[in-house]
């Protein structure tokens, strides 16, 4: 009798231990799946600050520009800053 009862004890244990293992494991897997938030982007027209994702301005409904879009000058071609409304080099509106 006192066999049987160790014997259910060491069965016990061990799925103990193997749940704790899969739930460390499951845990990892999560933290490691999640990819980082995106930086906020501003928005052109109003300046309003949006969430990374976001692909139109909570504030005015502007299309926002992609990540790493960069804007030229219609003129000179010179890249101009997400925020210029007019071009350093020429002098011509921007956008």
């Amino acid at each position: 009798m006192v066999d049987e009862l160790f014997e259910v004890f060491e069965d016990l244990f061990e799925r103990r231990g193997k749940k704790k293992k899969d739930k460390k494991a499951q845990g990892n897997e999560a933290a490691v799946a999640a990819p980082p938030p995106a930086p906020p982007i501003h928005c052109i027209s109003c300046g309003a600050r949006n969430e990374g994702a976001a692909k139109f301005c909570l504030e005015c409904g502007e299309l926002l520009p992609s990540p790493g879009e960069e804007f030229r000058c219609v003129k000179c071609e010179t890249t101009l800053p997400l925020k210029a409304k007019f071009c350093p080099r020429c002098g011509a509106r921007a956008g």
